[in-house]
């Protein structure tokens, strides 16, 4: 309540005491109600009120006065009311203008779980006071600092009745929304902020494939994966082993997108692990293994079917054998089973569905030979492959000449020293010091031969150089040409020259 005196006439010391008296904006829960002013209610909201009241006892006063003055003073009572109600108008509107807000709330993103605060700064508040209404659920959360929430995890502070801020802890989805700040000033002032609650991606197994597919070859399959998140998580698909995905439209793609990816037809090269990722930045992305297996009956592949043998030598063969379930695989010798023994070594190296099957046998000899199977076995089939080995006679001379060979190319694929870079800096390095003429053996190096060029016998004219010429092989070559030309100025014989030079 304010109290605000206005003297209108210093002569007749005129008092008038105007009550203006505010009603918070949000009716009984934001003030008391008080007792002697009257309240206009319109729309909810409690509005000023203005009471207009002239001290007692003056009316006993106006009496003693003459009927034309008490006439004038009536119109000057009236001009002066106006006036006054002008005045008190003015300052009272002005006072309620003057709480405004300095800044807007904004808008507020937060993970779900984590803490959230929304801020409202008014200036010149004075009486009034700051509410807070969640839009989304039509709640008041707040009015000044008393909780008319039931939610504890809302909690409201303010800085010297300037900044208001409302806490949230514990942040979730249903707490995203609108929040309104208002202000019980006549009009009420109110402004609104944006809480966006985010939530990282998770894939909902109750809704997707199971992490293990096993089908037929020939058949066609659908992986599917359903992800939860705000925003909506984008699914894309990937291979584990990095390989293409071939879908129904038989265009090869590395990232499928979407929740299903359709196979059409699979085969054994669609077999792998399938990775279905969700992201919809929010940290962290979330990722479902789905292995899809395809099952088909043994099948053998043999590189070679027929290999010649020398006579002692070891010898290695080799078959492939794609499979799944996987299979199970062995050698066959004369329908015996071969196993790991001094005369022979069987390994295999098994990936998701392809076996890679060796069996070495030693110091071959004329029992060996004879006809190897390899064979594999699943609950789909079984399949064999034949390798016919021949002994290839050889006789000593072409068994010294053949290790002779190999240790020879033993030592020419012997590694070659070279170089390293700290003795190329040293050889590059200028001699310092007395090393100018150090002649030591150290120092010295062996001059490489120079190669002496041999020049065709119609070139030197009949002569050829060598190391006991006499080296006059250039000048008299030099000298015939010299002459042929002085012959031809002079006109002499080139012969008598020729014998004088000889």
């Amino acid at each position: 309540m304010r109290d605000t005196s206005c003297n209108l006439d210093g002569t007749h010391s005129q008092r008038y005491e105007v009550k203006v008296t505010r009603a918070p904006a949000v009716g009984s829960l934001l003030a008391a109600r008080p007792s002697s002013p009257v309240y206009a209610i319109r729309s909810g909201q409690v509005t000023p009120t203005m009471i207009l009241s002239r001290p007692p006892g003056r009316r006993k006063n106006l009496s003693s006065f003459s009927s034309q003055y008490i006439q004038s003073l009536s119109r000057l009572w009236q001009l002066h009311v106006g006036l006054l109600l002008l005045l008190c108008t003015g300052v009272t509107s002005g006072a309620a203008y003057q709480t405004r807000f300095s800044g807007m709330i904004g808008n507020v993103t937060v993970t779900v779980g984590r803490d959230a605060s929304l801020s409202c700064t008014v200036e010149d508040l004075g009486e009034h006071k700051v509410g807070w209404i969640h839009l989304k659920r039509q709640m008041i959360v707040a009015v000044h600092t008393r909780m008319i929430s039931r939610i504890s995890r809302y909690s409201v502070t303010h800085d010297s009745h300037k900044t208001w801020t409302l806490h949230i802890t514990g942040v979730t989805e249903d707490d995203a929304g609108y929040y309104m700040c208002q202000v019980n000033t006549d009009p009420a002032l109110s402004q609104v902020g944006l809480l966006e609650v985010v939530v990282p991606p998770n894939i909902e197994d109750g809704n997707s494939s199971p992490s293990e597919i096993q089908v037929r070859e020939k058949t066609d399959v659908v992986l599917e994966c359903s992800a939860t998140g705000a925003p909506e998580p984008r699914i894309m698909w990937r291979r584990e082993d990095g390989e293409m995905i071939v879908t129904n439209t038989r265009k090869p793609e590395v990232v499928h997108d979407g929740t299903k990816l359709q196979l059409h037809q699979v085969s054994r090269t669609h077999m792998g692990a399938y990775l279905c990722i969700a992201s919809n930045g929010v940290p962290p992305s979330v990722s479902k293994r789905i292995t899809l297996h395809v099952e088909f009956s043994p099948q053998i592949h043999v590189p070679n079917q027929l290999v010649g043998v020398p006579t002692g030598d070891n010898v290695t063969i080799e078959c492939f054998v794609e499979a799944f379930p996987r299979a199970i695989s062995y050698w066959v010798k004369a329908n015996m089973m071969i196993l790991n023994s001094e005369k022979y070594y069987y390994e295999a190296v098994e990936t998701l569905y392809k076996i890679h099957m060796k069996l070495t046998i030693y110091n071959f000899s004329r029992n060996d030979n004879t006809t190897y199977k390899c064979v594999a076995k699943n609950s789909l089939g079984e399949t064999e492959g034949d390798i016919k080995l021949n002994e290839i006679y050889m006789s000593p001379k072409a068994k010294e000449i053949r290790s002779e060979n190999s240790k020879t190319e033993e030592e020419t694929q012997a590694p070659v020293e070279t170089e390293t870079e700290e003795q190329r800096q040293v050889a590059l390095e200028p001699p310092k010091g007395d090393q100018l003429y150090d002649n030591s053996p150290s120092v010295l190096q062996t001059p490489k031969p120079t190669k002496r060029v041999l020049l065709p016998n119609d070139v030197l004219g009949g002569q050829r150089s060598g190391p006991n010429s006499s080296g006059c092989l250039l000048p008299t070559m030099l000298l015939h040409w010299v002459l042929s030309l002085v012959t031809c100025f002079v006109n002499l014989p080139a012969f008598a020259l020729n014998a004088k030079l000889c």
